[in-house]
């Protein structure tokens, strides 16, 4: 993406994932955080955003129906999906 390489990690317990810059294996480079928790929501009332991410799935622009980067989060706690635009 944009000519470089990049690993997401979703961060289950604070619910949020980290994106870092991997083109240099050896000197990886953290490149983001985002998350769209609510801590003052209710999980019940399904008002505190999306909760556990656990499955992460890249879409290339090239792949995309907006032709821009995605990044498809499937989070446990809350049964969501969210899906972030990746933008340079």
């Amino acid at each position: 993406m944009f000519g470089r390489t990049y690993a997401f990690v979703g961060l289950e317990r604070v619910s949020g994932t980290a994106a870092y810059d991997i083109t240099r294996p050896p000197t990886p480079t953290f490149a983001g955080y985002f998350s769209n928790r609510d801590a003052d929501g209710d999980v019940e009332a399904g008002t505190a955003g999306d909760l556990g991410p656990e499955g992460v799935l890249f879409v290339r622009a090239s792949d995309s129906p907006t032709k821009s980067p995605l990044l498809l989060v499937g989070n446990e706690v809350s049964g969501t999906t969210t899906i972030w635009s990746i933008g340079r």
